[in-house]
């Protein structure tokens, strides 16, 4: 069984929430807590909460994390679309911050817990500046970040560069899986409610409440689960193939800023430093698509 740590910035895009939909239905993933990150990150601590709460996981303690950037900010008065009046009476349990929860898990039991990361990387570079210890205590992340075959701005890493470019550059061990490998893993909003109201279940009609919440605002385009990917890697590392590369993250560009970029030397160029990420190049997209469907759409 893996235990993670889900850093994630739950109610902006529906992936989030079915993606730890699909954690929480997962025996081989035992969660230790949930932090959220991202404008009005105490909002988005209460969609989790209600999440757990709906699976009879309230116990799972959940930290309100960072909501500004480490250099920069975010537009503080966007709404996390997925939250509801009804989301007043979740209440998450912790008294600690996003980044010191992670730095308690991690410090009290070095090498066992993994970081799952699914939204701005800020939470951890703060966690990563905080304690000397945690860059050597956690396991590994596993994040859902970055654009590794073309230039593009993914928006985990463009959401605070900064943070990303401490990550990368912390030691720790690193699987990434950007954008390019995600954007087959596409499921039909319509159909996916029907299925969640069909089932019939708590916590599918919560999930069909929140995906109609995220389909009002005007997403025009189905579903996909970037974020679904990270944990299908705990539960099956065989569903991706990997290939280490030297990655780093550009801070400074006028129009790369925000970008994941690798060398690839065509004269025999030696790179300065050794490869710091397995980054997934491919993925079994069918096989992910059907663990969703089974442990999230129908439970």
């Amino acid at each position: 069984m893996k235990r993670v740590i889900i850093d994630t910035d739950i109610g902006g895009d529906i992936d989030d929430v079915l993606a730890i939909a699909l954690a929480i239905h997962s025996p081989e993933i035992q969660i230790e807590g949930i932090t959220t990150v991202g404008v009005q990150s105490d909002r988005r601590a209460k969609i989790a909460s209600g999440l757990l709460q709906v699976n009879n996981a309230a116990h799972i303690p959940v930290a309100a994390g960072a909501s500004v950037p480490l250099c920069g900010k975010w537009n503080y008065e966007e709404f996390p679309n997925q939250y509801g009046e009804e989301m007043d009476a979740f209440s998450y349990r912790s008294d600690l911050d996003g980044a010191d929860l992670m730095i308690q898990a991690v410090n009290e039991s070095p090498g066992q817990i993994t970081i799952v990361a699914i939204g701005a990387m800020t939470n951890l570079a703060i966690a990563i500046s905080r304690s000397p210890e945690f860059s050597r205590n956690v396991k590994e992340v596993i994040l859902m970040g970055g654009e590794y075959s073309s230039h593009y701005k993914e928006c985990n890493i463009v959401s605070d560069p900064e943070a990303a470019n401490i990550l990368f550059s912390s030691g720790i061990p690193i699987i990434a899986a950007g954008l390019e490998v995600c954007l087959s893993l596409t499921s039909d909003t319509d159909a996916t409610i029907d299925t969640l109201i069909r089932t019939d279940t708590v916590q599918s009609q919560f999930l069909a409440r929140l995906v109609k919440r995220w389909k009002a605002v005007g997403v025009n385009r189905p579903i996909i689960m970037f974020d679904a990917i990270p944990f299908a890697i705990l539960i099956n590392r065989s569903i991706v193939c990997t290939e280490s590369k030297l990655v780093h993250v550009e801070t400074r560009g006028e129009h790369t800023r925000g970008m994941t970029y690798s060398m690839k030397p065509h004269f025999g160029e030696i790179p300065e430093s050794k490869p710091n990420v397995q980054v997934c190049m491919d993925v079994n997209h069918e096989e992910l698509m059907e663990l969703f469907t089974t442990r999230t759409l129908l439970t």
